[in-house]
């Protein structure tokens, strides 16, 4: 009996499932009894469901409706009942609040994106007043399907329908696209990593997967790379710490294998696996900890354990360091030997300072690890030292000793030079190019060739404008460097012989990451172009020619509705400073248009990213005109052009902004100047702020998480002192009073006149709460037209998915009301209250 509902569940489901659902016959079934085990009669209405979104996005798969157009269903009498499906695809670039009358004498249910919001199981005789189904539509904006699904028989005579709208701004067209949204952005498959294999055959791309309850699952798949079109040939669900066994110097006998740690019943299991998913468990009772395989061509893992201590428990709590009001700051690193043979841990570190592990060397059998020491009287309050240890002599060697500036290091395969990464101050500042008493940002990266024998230290970047955040040395001692180039982000390579840094054209205005094969001949890569979805892509032999080929991209922009992007300079004092504007999708010169301004204005660039917190593309996607610019003090434009961020904190910086702004708008008669918008988060928050008390440009701000006190940033932040140790270097409140109070948003809050939204996250420990509170305070004092939305349990971004759409809307609404004169959004997410 079982088997038969089983087939018969089956049946129903591959009819549902046929082409188009567009009509679909139902029958009455046999009638065993009158009634079911609930005691409840058959209702052929129940039988009436609707499609899903899903398989309404189907191409061709269902008719369309004309709207006020009266449409006669077609249907044959006396062939039991049918299930018709019409669909009408709306979309809105504003807040929409809209009324439909269908008319209709089936039965019908009404859905919007495939979840049902309307129904009458009734039929009429005729398409008069008694046949209306009235039904509201309350919209942010963006596309959408509206279906209505009719249930059609022989009961009545007439099988028509018509639907009118009678009010709202919806656009109705059935072949339009229409702009991105934040759901677009967040929802489906998106890659966060591409990493080739060491023999470069085979590329790993990493993916997670969002619903639209914003619940994540990982996966990956593996691609077959060696002829021109990729092919995939393993995919699997779950696992997201598989990586290539990357063997320093290499061994046949792991070429191209991948592997991962299982932890199962306090078992870590390695798990070595094959391209084609067969996997082996390698190795059973690993220690705790971290685990490299760079050493294992010797039978030997390096393993970085973790110490921890937790106080946070603790009634009454003494803070030895500043940072020790951060959780983890009491656990510390060491690093031991795993020898696979005889399962024995050799501990290779010990002590109260943490080591983390740099680099292995198979010639040498050595390896670098760097040591972090406390230095909290001096800026930038620690110090860093580099050393390189012989694993089978236990022989030290202090490679860099006590530098503030640099970070880590990598050895150049056959030789005894190594690669560090820093910033401008490390080794006595050679690298520097600055002016005498000019202080550079610490958060331009470089990099610095060092001679492990003789000690003589090389910048290798000290003309090279961008900032190096990544490199890569192969295994034939190829260097590739990553690093922001202006607004974007780009791959390069060093030619060690001719000194010369060279820019690999990869196609992308964003590479987010980027591997290379064991003999840096191909390369594999992920990022994005400006207008457009991440992709993964694979270069081969680059040496020749650099031909990027696509090999996997994980969603498509062909239903956007994407406008231009122009790039604009202005010179200001002599520096040109850089920016670009993006237009609405179906931008018309002859109209003006409300504009946002975008800007962080700290040390780092907004890069063109099309997948970012603050994309453009979900503004112009609304009807605005949106500029970003890069002011002095970003790192990327140069070491000059980036020291400029020392001890400014807004000097110069909003001056460009305000010039940049206004000379934009009045070279382009399409930007309505009264009605231009800011925005900014974190430093950014901060400029928005500042941007108030300096001018009236704009009509309304937006701050989140923004920085009023410059002072009580600097004391109450994790990351406050440490931050400005390269903000505000050499400089504290008690010695530069006009830093820290004269330029602080808060201390000239009497000077804004624009009304100004404030968002923070109340459990923000970068910026905390209080920034925005004491602002928010100030100006309701002053009576000035302040708004201030706390997110609960959001820290200094907004991560949680529901939580990011409310946060989006808040400001979407925002905008509206003060740039569009449309503040019903607004008033529908908080209401007047009088209290």
């Amino acid at each position: 009996m079982k088997r038969f509902a089983c087939l018969s569940i089956f049946i129903f489901a591959l009819l549902f499932n046929q082409v188009a659902f567009s009509q679909i016959e139902i029958r009455k079934p046999f009638m065993v009894d009158s009634i079911n085990n609930k005691g409840e009669k058959f209702n052929i209405n129940n039988l009436l469901q609707v499609p899903s979104l899903k398989d309404l996005e189907k191409e061709n798969s269902f008719e369309t409706i004309v709207i006020n157009q009266t449409t006669s269903i077609d249907f044959s009498k006396g062939k039991s009942y049918f299930i018709k499906t019409y669909v009408c695809k709306i979309n809105t670039d504003s807040y929409s609040n809209s009324s439909f009358n269908l008319y209709s004498t089936d039965k019908v249910k009404i859905a919007l994106d495939g979840k049902s919001i309307k129904e009458r199981l009734e039929t009429k005789d005729s398409l008069g007043e008694e046949s209306k189904v009235s039904f509201d539509l309350k919209l942010e904006p963006g596309a959408y399907t509206l279906s209505f699904t009719f249930l059609v028989s022989d009961e009545n005579s007439e099988h028509k329908f018509r639907l009118e709208k009678e009010k709202g701004n919806l656009h109705i067209d059935s072949k339009s696209k229409s702009g991105l949204t934040l759901k677009q952005m967040l929802t489906g498959r998106n890659i966060y990593s591409s990493s080739i294999s060491p023999s470069g055959n085979y590329v790993l791309v990493k993916y997670y997967d969002v619903n639209d309850k914003g619940k994540r699952s990982y996966g990956y798949s593996i691609f077959n790379v060696k002829d021109i079109e990729s092919k995939l040939i393993f995919q699997e669900e779950g696992n997201s710490s598989i990586n290539w066994i990357d063997v320093k110097g290499g061994i046949e006998n792991w070429n191209d294998k991948l592997y991962y740690i299982d932890s199962k019943d306090e078992n870590n299991i390695l798990i070595t696996q094959k391209v084609d998913g067969m996997k082996t468990r390698f190795l059973e009772n690993l220690p705790e900890g971290s685990v490299s395989l760079s050493a294992i061509n010797n039978n030997i893992l390096i393993v970085s354990q973790t110490s921890k201590i937790d106080n946070s428990k603790e009634d009454l709590t003494r803070y030895l360091m500043p940072d020790d009001r951060i959780g983890g700051w009491r656990n510390r690193t060491t690093l031991s030997l795993f020898d696979i043979k005889t399962k024995t841990l050799q501990p290779l570190t010990y002590g109260y300072h943490s080591t983390y592990l740099n680099d292995y060397n198979p010639k040498t059998n050595s390896l670098l690890f760097s040591v972090s020491y406390d230095n909290i009287t001096e800026r930038p309050f620690d110090k860093k030292s580099i050393y390189q240890i012989n694993l089978s002599s236990f022989e030290v060697d202090t490679i860099v000793n006590q530098d503030a500036f640099v970070s880590y290091a990598k050895y150049i395969p056959n030789s005894d030079k190594i690669i560090v990464a820093a910033s401008g101050e490390a080794f006595n500042s050679i690298g520097s190019t600055l002016k005498k008493g000019v202080i550079p940002n610490s958060y331009h990266g470089m990099l610095f060739l060092l001679d492990t024998k003789t000690k003589e230290v090389e910048c290798i970047t000290k003309n090279f404008n961008p900032s190096v955040s990544e490199f890569i040395i192969t295994d034939n001692g190829k260097l590739f460097i990553k690093g922001e180039n202006k607004d974007s982000v780009s791959v390069y390579q060093y030619d060690f012989s001719k000194k010369l840094i060279n820019k690999l054209e990869l196609g992308l205005d964003i590479v987010s990451s980027f591997s290379v094969d064991s003999k840096g001949e191909n390369i594999s890569f992920y990022g994005q172009r400006y207008n457009d979805f991440p992709a993964a892509f694979i270069a081969k032999n680059i040496e020749k020619e650099i031909s990027p080929i696509e090999v996997y991209k994980a969603k498509s922009k062909e239903n956007l509705a994407l406008g231009e992007m122009r790039e604009w300079n202005f010179d200001y004092k002599g520096t040109k400073i850089e920016g670009r504007y993006y237009l609405p999708y179906d931008f018309d010169s002859t109209k003006k248009y409300p504009m946002i301004v975008y800007y962080y204005g700290g040390t780092s660039p907004t890069d063109r990213s099309f997948e970012m917190r603050y994309s453009a593309y979900l503004y112009t996607a609304q009807g605005y005109i949106v500029y970003v610019l890069n002011p002095s003090g970003t790192t990327g434009y140069g070491q000059e052009f980036a020291s400029r961020h020392v001890n400014a904190w807004g000097e110069r910086t909003a001056d460009e902004i305000i010039f940049g702004v206004k000379k934009l708008s009045k070279e382009n008669s399409f930007i309505d100047a009264s009605k231009i918008g800011c925005m900014g988060a974190s430093y950014g928050g901060f400029m928005t702020m500042l941007l108030q008390t300096k001018t009236d440009i704009f009509a309304c701000a937006i701050s989140h998480a923004g920085i009023s006190d410059i002072t009580s940033y600097w004391g109450e932040g994790y990351w406050g002192y440490s931050y400005s140790s390269g903000a505000t270097a050499h400089s504290y409140p008690w010695n530069r009073k006009d830093i820290y109070v004269e330029r602080s948003p808060l201390f000239n809050a009497n000077k804004i006149k624009t009304p100004i939204l404030l968002l923070h996250g109340d459990s923000d420990t970068n910026v905390p709460i209080g920034e925005s509170i004491q602002m928010f305070n100030a100006l309701k004092i002053l009576g000035k037209d302040v708004e201030f939305i706390s997110v609960k349990g959001e820290n200094h971004g907004i991560v949680d998915f529901d939580k990011r759409l409310k946060w989006n809307n808040t400001i979407y609404a925002y905008f509206a009301k003060y740039l569009k004169g449309d503040s019903s959004w607004w008033e529908s997410i908080y209401p007047n209250t009088k209290l």
